[in-house]
């Protein structure tokens, strides 16, 4: 039930395609359930329940809580991993898994993969997870991951910056980019999508950030928008999991939460201008943020900030170099006329059909080949 990514994406196409797939999902330490307790307080019943079947072939397990501090200690990292061995084992043994390929997200499971005595192991780098903010200690989750890369049989890397850093470490590395459910989004672009009706209360023109607000959102930025133009509406559509209280006085910034994958759409066709404001950072380097692929197969105008994965469509992203020139941009945007609006959305339509999610996943089988091979 987390946001949609890659990550259910293609374990849910393995699935389909006759791999039997448990789905482990994200760590909960201790602190993050008490922190978010009123809406998580069943999370650390949830593991006793076992794998859920979601469709053929596809289990959902939620793991019990774990210890905090685990990316500053390896020895915090390694009692989580007995934790977990000794549950993963249990519900792998009712499911008949015997030596199951691991495909992890995340670069500090090597202790665990060790004790699951995997066949395989397909480590899949979405950030540069040492740039993190948090729990985190740079030093201890950089040794974790190279020892994660060194393991794994193949690694994939969703942007050229992770790529050019980690191509040394890694026996078998990938490049495959972040992308769209273009088929989704393409009918924004054509107008035939009806802005969603909980914008019927907020008027245009409507700027629009579909994700989640994190530390890597640049809130000074936002601020400086907001302020500098009364006139416009921000809306942020997905979670808010940083302090944004400075914003709240705002009347002009609409938090209207997470909304179901299936409305992005319509979400989308009520918004005027989709913005992209990275803090700018090794995170945002090497960050391929997805919401810029949705963004263009939805025909929207974007302006975002100066990172490596706009600046590959420079021809169809507005960049600004700092808070003025972000602005200025949201300003032409917002006033230019119907005819550039259309072409422009003919622009990305044509090409948002290059970054699909099924071509990536037939890029992401072709690396697996080996791994896969029965």
């Amino acid at each position: 039930n987390d946001l949609w990514t890659r990550k259910q994406r293609f374990m849910t196409r393995f699935a389909r395609e006759g791999h039997r797939t448990i789905y482990v999902e994200t760590q909960f330490h201790w602190i993050t359930y008490f922190l978010r307790f009123k809406t998580h307080w069943w999370r650390v019943f949830a593991f006793l329940k076992g794998p859920r079947k979601v469709e053929n072939n596809l289990w959902v397990y939620t793991p019990p809580i774990l210890f905090p501090f685990f990316q500053m200690s390896e020895a915090i990292c390694k009692i989580n991993a007995i934790i977990l061995e000794f549950f993963l084992k249990r519900e792998f043994r009712k499911l008949s898994f015997e030596s199951p390929l691991v495909y992890t997200y995340a670069p500090f499971m090597m202790s665990l993969i060790k004790r699951l005595k995997s066949s395989k192991v397909v480590y899949e780098c979405v950030d540069e997870y040492s740039a993190a903010k948090g729990l985190i200690k740079e030093n201890v989750v950089k040794q974790m991951e190279l020892e994660t890369l060194a393991r794994a049989d193949v690694s994939i890397v969703t942007a050229p910056f992770l790529y050019a850093n980690k191509k040394h470490l890694s026996n078998d590395i990938h490049l495959i980019p972040n992308a769209a459910d273009v088929a989704r989004f393409n009918p924004v672009a054509d107008g035939s999508v009806a802005p969603h009706s909980d914008y019927d209360n907020i008027p245009e023109p409507r700027i629009g950030f579909l994700g989640a607000v994190a530390y890597w959102i640049d809130l000074e930025l936002i601020a400086f928008l907001a302020e500098n133009r009364p006139g416009y509406h921000f809306v942020f559509v997905g979670p808010v999991v940083v302090d944004v209280s400075r914003l709240k006085s705002f009347s002009n910034i609409h938090w209207l939460g997470r909304y179901h994958f299936d409305e992005l759409p319509e979400l989308l066709a009520g918004i005027s201008v989709c913005i992209n404001p990275y803090v700018l950072d090794e995170v945002a380097t090497g960050c391929s943020p997805l919401k810029l692929y949705e963004y263009m197969a939805s025909g929207k105008p974007i302006v975002s900030v100066r990172m490596p994965e706009a600046e590959k469509f420079s021809d169809l992203v507005m960049i600004g170099d700092n808070y003025a020139e972000f602005l200025s941009l949201v300003d032409q945007a917002v006033s230019g006329d119907e005819d550039w609006r259309k072409e422009l959305a003919m622009k990305q339509k044509a090409e948002s059909i290059k970054h699909d999610w099924n071509s990536r996943f037939e890029l992401t089988k072709k690396a697996l080949k080996n791994v896969l091979a029965k």
